[in-house]
This record gives structure tokens, C-alpha cells and sequence, in this order.
């Protein structure tokens, strides 16, 4: 007789975000983000805050922001985390209103500009977010450059995309802790314990 699946689905929002974004599993966040993003010019994450996820506009009108997770590393980058399992027409451009409203809500009146922090915006879609990229990209990472010398001047946002159906190895072919993750992203609905 086959076991039973004894992991949550972490593509499920709210598995998601008792696994990510709570306060007694930030050591898991934490080492999620180090694992995945791995950005050099962010540094290792060594504690984080959790910042609400529900950011109500400041005018009737405009629309309100819900983040999967959204918290803040010991430097002030702010960090969105998102899980999208339904494709949308719109997604990319709700990472950059997220992203936007995550930096621009930064700062109080009478602040400095020179305060602002970066705003890293990570999704993980359970669909093909870029179809004409290499098949073999499961990450892929964007930022502002400039167009003829690729110079990373404007440094106030970056996006990292994770397209799990890219990702095709098998659990005896994963090779670091990055693709660890990538596999238990994919495939812990049908996983037990004893295969890890």
C-alpha cells in the first residue's frame, strides 16, 4: 500500500505562508532566501522582520496590495515572496505595483531619499512565466541596467522569477541546496519523508 503525502503543498497559499511567513519558521524563510537568491550585492540574510501583508491604499481608489510575504532583512531590504499557481495575464505587472508600493511606502514625511532601501520581489510560479526563455532556466533574475553598458546604477528593485514546470530533475540528480528547494517547491505533495 502507497503512504500518504506527508508534506503541506507550499504552492497552497496558506500552507505557504504557515511555512515561510511565520514567525516560527523564520529560520526557514531566512535560509530559503540565502539558498534562492543568492545576490551578491545583498549579502547574507541573517534575521528578518515580518512586515504586514495587507497594504491598504491611501486613497478609496486605488487598489489594495495582499502579499504571500512580505518582511524586511537586518539591512532594511524589503523582501516580497510570492506564490502564483494560475496563470494571469497581468502577473508581471503586479510584481512591479507590488514592488513600487513596497519602496514608495518606505518613507515618512520629512525623510531623506538616501533612506530608501531595495525592494527584491521573489515569485514561484507553477506555470511557464516565459516561454520563450531557455527551457532549462528555472530562475531567472531582472534588474534595471543600463541599456548600452549593462551597468547596474539603479539599484532600488530587482525580480526573481522561479518557473517550477522548468524544473525536471529527479531527487537523486540535485546537486545543491538550491535545487533542494526547487524539488520541494515541485514536488512535496507526492513526497514523503523517507525519500528526502
Amino acid at each position: 500500500m502507497p503512504q500518504e503525502p506527508t508534506y503541506l503543498d507550499p504552492k497552497n497559499d496558506f500552507a505557504f505562508k504557515k511555512i515561510f511567513g511565520s514567525e516560527q519558521n523564520k529560520d526557514i524563510l531566512i535560509t530559503f532566501l540565502n539558498d534562492v537568491l543568492n545576490h551578491d550585492h545583498v549579502g547574507q540574510i541573517v534575521e528578518v522582520t515580518f512586515l504586514p501583508t495587507v497594504k491598504n491604499p491611501e486613497i478609496a481608489a486605488q487598489k489594495e496590495s495582499l502579499f504571500d510575504v512580505l518582511c524586511r532583512d537586518q539591512n532594511g531590504v524589503q523582501y516580497i515572496v510570492e506564490v502564483q499557481i494560475a496563470r494571469t495575464d497581468n502577473f508581471l505587472k503586479r510584481a512591479e505595483y507590488y514592488a513600487s508600493k513596497a519602496y514608495s511606502r518606505q518613507l515618512e514625511q520629512g525623510q531623506d531619499y538616501s533612506e530608501l532601501k531595495e525592494v527584491i520581489f521573489l515569485a514561484i510560479t507553477d506555470f511557464v512565466l516565459f516561454p520563450k526563455k531557455n527551457p532549462g532556466a528555472v530562475k531567472t533574475d531582472h534588474f534595471i541596467l543600463d541599456k548600452n553598458t549593462h551597468e547596474h546604477d539603479l539599484k532600488g528593485f530587482s525580480f526573481t522569477f522561479i518557473e517550477l514546470p522548468k524544473f525536471k530533475k529527479k531527487l537523486h540528480e540535485l546537486e545543491n541546496d538550491t535545487e533542494r528547494w526547487y524539488f520541494y517547491l515541485k514536488h512535496a505533495p507526492e513526497t514523503v519523508k523517507a525519500e528526502y
